[in-house]
């Protein structure tokens, strides 16, 4: 099923900007569950940067991971500032950021950041909270369940051979680009069963736009959404211009009955006798179109950037390729015989995981390492700065997917002799994301299928820069030159 154009009437309605900022309030101001505060004067608080210092680490563009890093090593444990007027903790020691996110993990909310991306994803399953979250991930569930996944496979690498009909040798493209657009046709055909590939340069474009207009300002909290800037105005455009979509993808199902996909469970979805209404099968269609293809996207990007800069590794794993699969199309049932390629992948995301920070806000108490720790504080912990420590992964900085074979050469998706806590590429305890497998099979066999036959390599003399937003992604795209192996 293909998407319909909007008429001019609906179009004209997507670039109501003050409608979308209203709409963009509204649903940033909901919430599932009362949101506490932390106002204590009569406690102590650990270490930590300037409220200056840190405004600047987590506002200023493209700064956030390096203060992340910067607070593990120069807090080890945890870290004390003041975000516009809030507590935060930096939670930056393994054990710390178990016993907050897992063991008292029932005694918080989401953190501030995805309380503002409320704007563009409603209350689905990334920003709900309580009983609702419970609820839509029970009817959520059943679309990633390992069967399913295995179902979805063929479509996935189907999908990579024909986009594969689009490259030739020679040509430069923006890699970024490339692999969103892979992505969200993979996502539209699996989990919502329509073809987005028509119209994946406008969500390219109305993406970039939301996550580079949102990005880390909202770590800041959603309050920063009222300040009026171009880019505010580009992401809310962005956001009406998605709505738009989604709604036309909604419309088209409700007629179709069961297509065993995920968007037909949740227009058929009831529980105790009521059915999701408009509103919440929006959001969790908005949340799984942003969350399902960014970060496999992203994760594939740096893939082939990393496998371009080290010639040595893509060798590795082409080897593993060619052995295994001889240039037939991989499948489900090959997954356990490539842990090169899954290590591949580990290893891309330890050194740039999209899902690049957690937070966390308190609504108990919590004793951890020493210090109290009060209802309301917002906690956060970030993947970048943890997965790359020196104190808990040896060559630290280097690209090394070696690190995840073990000793009878089989993958290990738990990091080998790392403590718990210093990998948690998917999040932890019970916001772990629920896509996970999904992801870990999509971006497989995506790379099985494409590097096959090919070896991208950077266009010299690029400078990439991680530029964080919704996801890790890169400042100015990632231009990379078609190479046939």
């Amino acid at each position: 099923m293909t998407i319909a154009e909007p008429d001019s009437a609906t179009l004209d309605n997507t670039l109501d900007i003050k409608a979308a900022a209203r709409l963009a309030q509204e649903r940033v101001s909901h919430s599932d569950v009362p949101i506490p505060r932390d106002r204590r004067r009569d406690i102590p608080r650990p270490p930590g940067p300037s409220p200056l210092r840190a405004m600047r680490g987590m506002a200023a563009p493209g700064a956030a991971p390096a203060f992340m890093v910067d607070l593990e090593r120069t807090y080890p444990v945890m870290a004390h500032m003041r975000l516009m007027g809030e507590h935060a903790y930096a939670l930056t020691d393994p054990a710390v950021i178990v016993e907050v996110f897992i063991e008292h993990g029932r005694q918080t909310m989401k953190g501030r950041g995805l309380q503002g991306a409320k704007a563009v994803l409603g209350n689905g399953l990334l920003t709900s909270e309580g009983d609702v979250h419970l609820r839509n991930r029970r009817l959520v569930q059943p679309a990633f369940h390992r069967d399913r996944i295995a179902a979805y496979a063929a479509d996935m690498v189907a999908l990579a051979e024909a986009h594969e009909a689009s490259w030739s040798e020679g040509r430069t493209l923006d890699m970024q680009a490339d692999m969103a657009a892979l992505t969200l046709a993979i996502v539209g055909r699996t989990l919502f069963g329509v073809d987005l590939r028509g119209d994946a340069r406008e969500v390219g474009d109305a993406l970039e736009a939301l996550l580079s207009g949102m990005g880390t300002r909202l770590l800041l909290g959603p309050q920063v959404l009222r300040i009026p800037t171009p880019a505010r105005r580009r992401a809310l455009e962005a956001s009406a211009r998605m709505d738009a979509m989604v709604q036309r993808i909604i419309d088209e199902h409700r007629d179709m009955g069961d297509n065993g996909d995920m968007l037909s469970m949740l227009l058929a979805a009831q529980e105790d006798g009521i059915g999701l209404d408009d509103a919440q099968v929006r959001d969790e269609a908005m949340t799984l179109v942003m969350a399902g293809h960014e970060t496999t996207a992203m994760t594939l990007t740096w893939t082939w950037l990393l496998l371009s800069q080290h010639p040595e590794r893509a060798e590795w794993l082409h080897d593993e390729l060619d052995a295994v699969l001889a240039g037939r199309t991989p499948t489900m049932e090959d997954m356990a015989s490539l842990p090169r390629t899954r290590a591949v992948i580990a290893e891309a995301i330890r050194l740039y995981p999209p899902a690049w920070i957690q937070g966390r806000r308190l609504l108990a108490d919590v004793e951890v390492a020493g210090w109290t720790v009060p209802a309301g504080a917002l906690t956060f912990a970030s993947q970048f700065a943890l997965h790359r420590s020196p104190r808990w992964w040896e060559s630290s900085l280097a690209f090394r997917p070696q690190r995840w074979i073990d000793a009878d050469g089989a993958f290990s998706e738990d990091a080998p002799g790392q403590p718990r806590g210093a990998w948690f590429p998917f999040g932890w305890g019970n916001r772990r994301c629920i896509g996970e497998q999904f992801a870990w099979t999509e971006a497989t066999l995506v790379l099985a299928s494409l590097a096959q036959r090919w070896a991208p390599e950077l266009v010299p003399g690029t400078d990439i820069q991680p530029m964080p937003a919704v996801t890790l992604r890169t400042r100015a795209g990632m231009p990379m030159v078609l190479r046939r192996r």
